[in-house]
């Protein structure tokens, strides 16, 4: 149960697909719900087909508050369309509040200007990814609003140029574009009643992206339900799924899925993430390749993960797996959890899978997901990603008992516990949970390498103490419980007039920026 009174809380998030930051944002709405808070998720986008489970089996009330602002403008200008959608839901959610006697007097006209239903007004507001939407919800609704940042946009935004290698003119040209955002997010972020971060790494990164906010934000963990990844409740999410199974994308998926918990040619490693540059999943086709060179044996990977065709990263990071899985002499398959137009239906049979060393799982569903963990072949997770700020699948995978392979950057080090190998491969610390190594791909082939000798009872000794590092530090319920503090103690006071002048002087920035933003559309336009 809740610390205080049951509170009406809102979770704004821009996009509630498929992805990390909405696991967190639907973990934390449901939990806070069953302490007995009335919670909402407000949004710009939202594809029931394309979304966790809660948000479509009526679980959480979702609003979309639909808007006709492109995701962006010839694939680029994605920073500057996302604020403009929020500011675009910030005003719906306004009308909403002031407007709703217009929707009993003239429903249609209150419907052609929001898509929120009238009198939506909370006690609080939990913000996530864009702060932009923080003082206008302090002002315009009068309410307190908590910000959970999964890692600074301007760090984000960096580390990719550096990866793409842009310099020069490109590299003051983009610092030119960066420098009003970048303003923007630190001058909107210190608006916050409360700021939460999600790992010790991104505290430290926040302090150094924002000098001018002398506040420390709280850790708050994202957390899973250890539960759910119980074999026995796996099993029946995978019966219910197989029962439903009606259409041809949802059963070449079913039948490929099928195929690896029944196969025992080989063993498995497992790759989720978004496929999206960033997420370095090269690293684990490399990996693959040098554990087939190492040990002389056919080694299988699976790399799944949230896929959008509306994004150009996930359609090009894609692509070019499939090239780089070609150059390494490695035969692949990619099986659609929904089919692209453009794709061709699949029908998979186990010699189909026999023969196969990667296959890709784009939008592959969570309860297949969950399955394939517990696959009897299946020997790690493997986590590509350097600098992730958390990372929620290494403790999903942890959840089921399977060890982690990871890199020793970011927020893996505070999740993962590395087994500190012998000469002989063999894990010497007490509750180890996996491996952490340096990004290149001859670390992860020897590490990966050492993680097939184990022995079943290394295998088992690390799954038991894998599943209770999960349940001890980063549960879902732990993670509830330190919201419903914030949210609580929110509630209490009412908003000081300086922070009202504070926040005022901000929103007057913001239209001022907001001015010049549609400004420089309009000539680019022309």
């Amino acid at each position: 149960m809740t610390s205080g009174p049951p509170r009406q809380v809102a979770f704004v998030h821009p996009d509630l697909g498929i992805g990390g930051a909405e696991k967190f944002v639907v973990d934390a709405a449901e939990n806070l719900q069953k302490l007995g808070h009335k919670v909402q998720l407000i949004t710009s986008h939202y594809d029931p087909n394309h979304a966790f489970e809660p948000t479509r089996d009526g679980t959480l009330r979702v609003v979309h508050a639909r808007t006709r602002i492109p995701r962006s403008l010839g694939h680029r200008l994605h920073l500057p369309m996302a604020i403009l959608q929020q500011l675009s839901l910030v005003a719906q959610v306004a009308f909403a509040q002031y407007g709703a006697w217009m929707a009993g007097a003239w429903p249609a006209l209150y419907a052609s200007l929001t898509h929120v239903p009238p009198h939506t007004r909370p006690d609080v507001f939990i913000v996530d990814q864009l702060p932009v939407a923080i003082p206008l919800l302090r002002m315009l609704c009068g309410r307190r609003v908590i910000y959970y940042c999964h890692f600074p946009d301007t760090k984000i935004s960096a580390s990719l140029a550096k990866q793409r290698g842009v310099q020069g003119l490109r590299a003051f040209v983009r610092q030119m574009y960066r420098l009003p955002l970048d303003v923007l997010e630190e001058w909107t972020t210190r608006c916050a009643d409360a700021i939460l971060v999600n790992s010790l790494f991104t505290s430290q990164h926040f302090h150094d992206a924002f000098p001018h906010i002398q506040r420390s934000p709280t850790v708050v963990y994202p957390g899973v339900d250890e539960r759910v990844y119980d074999k026995e409740q796996v099993d029946a999410e995978l019966a219910a799924y197989e029962a439903q199974c009606t259409t041809a994308p949802s059963l070449s998926v079913l039948h490929a899925t099928q195929s690896l918990l029944s196969a025992t040619d080989r063993p498995l490693f497992i790759s989720i993430n978004r496929f999206e540059a960033k997420k370095n999943i090269a690293l684990a086709l490399d990996t693959l390749a040098g554990v087939r060179a190492l040990r002389g044996e056919k080694v299988r990977l699976v790399c799944a993960g949230g896929y959008d065709p509306r994004v150009r990263d996930n359609r090009d990071t894609l692509e070019a797996l499939k090239a780089q899985a070609t150059a390494l002499h490695l035969r692949h398959a990619t099986v659609w959890g929904r089919m692209p137009k453009h794709e061709p239906p699949l029908s998979f049979e186990m010699d189909d899978v026999a023969n196969t060393d990667v296959l890709f799982f784009p939008s592959y569903p969570g309860a297949l997901l969950h399955a394939l963990l517990h696959a009897p072949s299946a020997r790690a997770l493997l986590y590509t990603p350097t600098d992730e700020h958390f990372g929620i699948v290494p403790l999903e995978a942890m959840a089921c008992g399977l060890p982690v392979l990871a890199t020793n950057t970011g927020g893996p080090l505070e999740t993962v516990v590395d087994a500190a190998l012998d000469a002989r491969g063999v894990p010497q610390v007490r509750g180890a949970t996996g491996l952490l190594r340096p990004p290149n791909a001859e670390a992860w082939a020897v590490a990966a390498a050492a993680i097939l000798s184990w022995s079943a009872d290394t295998r088992a000794t690390m799954a038991e103490a894998a599943r209770m590092r999960v349940a001890s530090r980063f549960s879902v319920r732990a993670m509830a419980v330190d919201l419903d503090r914030d949210v609580q103690n929110l509630c209490k006071d009412a908003m000081p007039l300086r922070e009202q002048l504070q926040v005022l002087g901000v929103l007057v920035m913001l239209g001022c920026g907001y001015v010049m933003l549609v400004w420089v559309l309009l000539q680019a336009a022309t």
